[in-house]
Formats: structure tokens, sequence, C-alpha cells
């Protein structure tokens, strides 16, 4: 499904990875899939682009790859709903197993939808699942989370062709912020999520970032001029709050999002410790990759997550 907002569309649904373009097509409903596929599915306030390095290499090992997208701002139930009349389609097309590769809060949608009952006597059966800083019991940034859905926006718009200013518009098809609410560490739905299991026999890795640089919100209102222009736009009452906010935030790094004992969904027994940041473990930043491209510089080094995913969906 195509959702549009002036001229605007942003694609609802699972597209498949062309090696060959480079590029992402949506399903033929004709087109035999075959028998297994990965399926990415990405996160909160997701721009686009988080599989760009990821699809490319799965691929070069041989993998169908799919990857499901939705509108990331609405109630995570109400995204699991839509992932999983996804994954029933797929059944009809095929599909007889399926690894699920999840950045973030893909990882809790994924979660939500194989642990109801009876998923399994209407879904593609799931080999592995693979999450990538998912935030198993919730992360303080939630609180936060105004400030990356602006991102997410003035990304999109940045990387647009025409530059067109109705771009910065596109949170009305993201949903109502209800997502950042069932995020927080002591939210309703991850106090049901966390008392269901899902199916026996499903491996589940986790991927965890930890770094030790501190995230640009941290960092940038640890300079003194950006606390006085934050003074100055929301006054000093409001401020001390938004620096008491960001201060306790900043000591539980982990990926600089998600703190190390959320990432670790309880009953995983594989569990991988990687040096970097909550996108950039599985994606070069997207100003690093621009700036090097226009200094000739060497590509960065390939985000350190990607060989940990070939590694686990590696065919015997």
């Amino acid at each position: 499904m195509d959702v549009r907002s002036g001229d605007r569309v942003t694609w609802r649904g699972v597209r498949r990875y062309n090696a060959d373009t480079d590029a992402w097509a949506s399903l033929d409903p004709l087109a035999d899939i075959g028998p297994r596929a990965v399926v990415l599915i990405h996160g909160l306030d997701e721009p686009g682009g988080i599989w760009d390095e990821l699809a490319p290499a799965l691929a070069q090992e041989g993998h169908t790859v799919l990857r499901f997208d939705y509108a990331n701002d609405q109630a995570v139930v109400r995204s699991a709903d839509a992932f999983e009349r996804a994954l029933v389609d797929l059944r009809t097309r095929g599909l007889s197993e399926i690894d699920l590769v999840c950045h973030s809060m893909g990882g809790l949608v994924s979660r939500e939808v194989l642990s109801r009952d009876g998923y399994l006597d209407r879904g593609v059966p799931v080999g592995t699942l693979i999450t990538l800083g998912t935030p198993h019991k919730g992360s303080p940034w939630a609180r936060m989370r105004s400030v990356a859905e602006a991102r997410e926006q003035v990304q999109r718009w940045a990387e647009s062709d025409d530059l067109d200013p109705k771009r910065l518009l596109g949170y009305f098809n993201d949903g109502e912020g209800q997502a950042g609410i069932d995020l927080m560490p002591d939210s309703a739905f991850l106090a049901q999520l966390n008392e269901r299991s899902i199916p026996d026999g499903i491996r589940v890795v986790c991927v965890v970032g930890r770094t030790d640089t501190p995230s640009t919100l941290v960092g940038t209102l640890s300079n003194a001029s950006a606390r006085s222009v934050l003074r100055d736009i929301v006054g000093e009452k409001q401020s001390k709050r938004i620096l008491s906010q960001v201060e306790a935030l900043g000591a539980e790094l982990g990926d600089g999002v998600v703190p190390v004992s959320s990432a670790v969904m309880d009953g995983a027994t594989d569990v991988v410790i990687v040096n970097a940041n909550h996108r950039g473990m599985i994606r070069t930043i997207e100003i690093e990759e621009r700036v090097r491209a226009e200094a000739n510089l060497p590509d960065a080094i390939e985000p350190p997550a990607i060989r940990v995913v070939l590694d686990r969906l590696r065919r015997e």
C-alpha cells in the first residue's frame, strides 16, 4: 500500500531486494519467491536506508532478501497487526521458512507477532530472530522521541531530489506517537510483551551496541553556548528539566539509545556485543558517507553487526 501526502509517497508493506539494480521493488503477485527468505524490519523514526549495506551483503551470500516497512510512530501492536498480515500473505506465496533481522523497535514488532496465540498456524515459520539494538526492556530515550522524529523528517527532506518543504510534514503518515509511549521502560505494552514467550525452536540472537561516545544530543548540550541557546528558547525552568533528563540518559550509554541491559532479550543465549552506536552498528552514518565521497576518502569500515548477521544466517 502507498500512503500519499501531497506528492510524497511512502511505502507500507513488503518489498524485495534486487541485487542487479541495488534497489527495492514491490512483490509481483505471480513471482516465485522460493522456500526461504530473510525479512528485514526497521525501527522507530527510521527515514529509510538502514538496510543499504546489509541487503546487498545478504544477497551476495545467496539469500532472498525482503523488507517490511510500516507507519513506525503508531502503537507497536498496530504495526504488529500489519506485519502479521504480511507474514500470512508470504506463507500463501510458498515460503516455508524465514529468518527475521530487526533493528531497534522492529524486534518488538516481531516479538509481538511471534508470541501471539496460534501464530504458527497462520504465518511463516521462523528459523532465526536477530535483534539489533532492540529495547526489549525499553529505552529511557523514548521520553525524548520528539527529537528523533524531527531528525527523521529533516533527513527525508535533505535526501529528496526537489527539497520540497511539504516533505517535512511526513510525520502525519507515521502515526500519532504511541510508539514512543510503548518504548518507555515502564510501559504497559512492554510489561505484557515480556510476560509472553516466542515459540520453541526459534533461535534468538541479540546484537548489543556499546560505545564510549555520547549521543549527539548529549554532546551538544554539554556545550555552554548550546545550553544558553536552550535557555533562551524554552526558559530557565524548562531548560533545567531537559538538561537533567539528558544527563541522566547519557549515564546509560549502551549504544547511545538503548542500554546494554535492555538490548538483551530474556532467555537469549546468543548475545554479541559490538563497539558501535545504535544506528552505526548496521549502517555507515549517512553524513560520514557523503563527506568521504566528496573528499575522495576510502570507504568507512563495515558496520560490525553486518558480519554477525551473515555469520548467524550462513547456511551449511
